[in-house]
């Protein structure tokens, strides 16, 4: 099976130096490569590049951590996991996943960054008895300040 990853126009440098702004124009939305014997060289979008090396990124460690959790390793990949219990590490998965999935659809992978952060703080919460304790107690009210502008 052949699958194309890029789906670039590859020009010589000759046909770059007679056409410049078409080419430059080009590559704005797609590939362009320019190919001089053996040597070649890819002319990509800069926000492109930046898309496709978050989603290597993300993927790579979604990758990392599904093998993890398949094979009983130790969390090397989001090391904070030990500290959730299981019912919270089945659920971080599952919104791994699914945000992984929709950030590769919308190129947006903000979500991505945002869950991971909201989860590893979760998990320095239930590592720490006391600190839960603390945010989980209530509070009475009476003792709050106003804070006037």
């Amino acid at each position: 099976m052949i699958s194309t990853f890029l789906s670039d126009e590859v020009i010589s440098p000759t046909q770059l130096r007679t056409n410049q702004k078409h080419w430059l124009d080009r590559a704005c939305k797609n590939v362009v490569t320019i190919a001089n014997g053996r040597k070649q060289l890819a002319i990509i979008n800069r926000e492109r590049i930046s898309i496709l090396y978050a989603q290597k990124h993300y993927m790579e460690m979604m990758l990392s951590y599904s093998q993890e959790l398949a094979k009983g390793l130790q969390f090397t990949t989001f090391p904070w996991v030990e500290h959730l219990n299981s019912k919270d590490r089945v659920e971080f998965h599952n919104e791994l996943l699914s945000c992984i999935i929709n950030s590769a659809i919308t190129n947006d992978w903000t979500p991505a960054e945002y869950l991971l952060e909201d989860w590893k703080a979760t998990a320095e919460v239930e590592s720490n008895p006391i600190l839960a304790e603390a945010l989980l107690a209530e509070a009475d009210p009476s003792k709050y300040v106003e804070i006037k502008d």
